[in-house]
This record gives C-alpha cells, sequence and structure tokens, in this order.
C-alpha cells in the first residue's frame, strides 16, 4: 500500500482483492481501480484521477510525485486509513 500526503489530503493506492486491481483512494473516496499501482501512481503524477480538487492543481505542487517510488510505501492492514485532519 502506498501514500501521499498531498495539499488535498490523503491519496492511498491498494490492492482491491475483490476486483484484483489497484483503488486510488483519495480523502476516503475512490476515484478509480488500475491494473498496476505504478498506473495508479501515474495517474496522480499527470493529475488524471478523476478529482477535480487534485487534478486542476497540475503543474502547481511543488515536490508533487513523479513515480511510486516517491510515495510512502506502508503495510496494508486490510483497512483504509484515513487521516485524522482529512476526515
Amino acid at each position: 500500500m502506498w501514500e501521499y500526503d498531498s495539499p488535498i489530503g490523503l491519496m492511498i493506492i491498494k490492492m482491491d482483492r475483490s476486483v484484483g486491481r489497484y483503488a486510488l483512494i483519495i480523502n476516503g473516496k475512490l476515484y478509480g481501480r488500475y491494473t498496476s499501482a505504478v498506473a495508479a501512481a501515474h495517474a496522480v503524477s499527470i493529475h488524471t484521477t478523476g478529482c477535480t480538487d487534485w487534478d486542476r492543481l497540475d503543474g502547481k505542487v511543488k515536490n508533487a510525485p513523479g513515480t511510486i517510488h516517491r510515495l510512502d510505501h506502508v503495510r496494508d492492514c486490510g483497512a483504509i486509513v484515513l487521516s485524522a485532519n482529512h476526515i
């Protein structure tokens, strides 16, 4: 599971075992399912997530992750993790 504490809130990429794809979750809302975590991270990096708040910041976010390697890799406990700052 990967996390990015973005300017608009917490983004999570995690395997959705029910469909065998990686889910992109932003502030607790599912924005898409991808064939790989790398593909989900790519959507984040090029601001094509479907989340208007994030996508409209294209070119405006300093130090936005360009690859999955720039996201925080964390242990997946099976639950969606939300930051208290973003609830």
